[in-house]
């Protein structure tokens, strides 16, 4: 009887470190902070996050779905649904650095060898504008592996310094045959000269590129926010720079939603 208590202790005792050090993939949580669609807010963590392609570091943070056709402004007609292609992606920042991480589920990822059109194959956009007013996309950084070297490129030609950011690119099965998170560190001194401080509204959205020069003849989809043209500045959604994100069970952000609107 002993020995069965003993095995039953050592099982549960087994179960909870397994449980502890699971993997963290995001579920989108913005209903929680009463988003309107098309708003998002960018949390300050409780520590620098590790940019290494595991996502324990972002368990607090707001997350956004992009897994309708909704988002589909490109693509209709190839698009199978979420395990074809969606992606769950958040923002975070602090004093130095502008955060951006996304997990991509993907049945097939295959990414363009060349650099100099990382667009032919699956990679992420980031559009934004830095004053808010919408007026004009001022940056336009790309997350893409290149060659198996994950890279940050700088299309637009605003950012050239950015290309020195820091980015983890990595394939995750969990997600998908083509599952990948992608994360990345971008110094504002390398985006922009305004100033971003707490209750800055930016206009901005991600946008997820399946090249067009995929062989199996999947390519061409492409996925934004409000599925429309997202390098029209008009276009682009809204962040907010909100609070420190609180560490606790409901994630919640210290300033909320509805008080950074007030």
């Amino acid at each position: 009887m002993k020995l069965i208590y003993y095995c039953f202790i050592i099982t549960v005792l087994l179960s909870l470190c397994v449980s502890s050090y699971a993997e963290f993939l995001p579920k989108p949580n913005g209903d929680q902070y009463r988003l309107e669609y098309g708003e998002s807010i960018a949390g300050i963590p409780p520590k620098q996050p590790l940019i290494d392609g595991k996502l324990d570091d972002w368990k607090y943070a707001v997350w956004i779905a992009f897994d309708s056709e909704n988002e589909l402004f490109r693509g209709r007609g190839i698009w199978k649904g979420k395990d074809d292609l969606s992606m769950t992606w958040s923002t975070m920042y602090d004093e130095n650095n502008f955060y951006f991480a996304a997990a991509v589920r993907d049945d097939i990822f295959k990414p363009s060898d060349d650099p100099a059109q990382m667009w032919l194959g699956d990679c992420i956009f980031l559009y934004i504008d830095w004053t808010g007013k919408r007026v004009e996309v001022s940056s336009k950084p790309n997350f893409a592996l290149v060659k198996g070297k994950p890279t940050v490129a700088d299309p637009g030609g605003k950012n050239p310094d950015i290309i020195q950011s820091e980015i983890a690119i990595v394939q995750n099965a969990s997600l998908g045959k083509g599952g990948t998170i992608y994360e990345v560190s971008m110094p504002f001194k390398f985006l922009t000269k305004e100033k971003i401080s707490e209750g800055v509204t930016i206009g901005f959205s991600p946008g997820y590129e399946e090249g067009t020069d995929n062989p199996e003849g999947k390519g061409g989809v492409f996925m934004d926010w409000g599925a429309v043209d997202p390098d029209q500045a008009l276009n682009l959604g809204k962040l907010k720079f909100g609070g420190t994100l609180s560490v606790n069970s409901a994630g919640a952000l210290t300033t909320t939603w509805g008080e950074l609107k007030r």
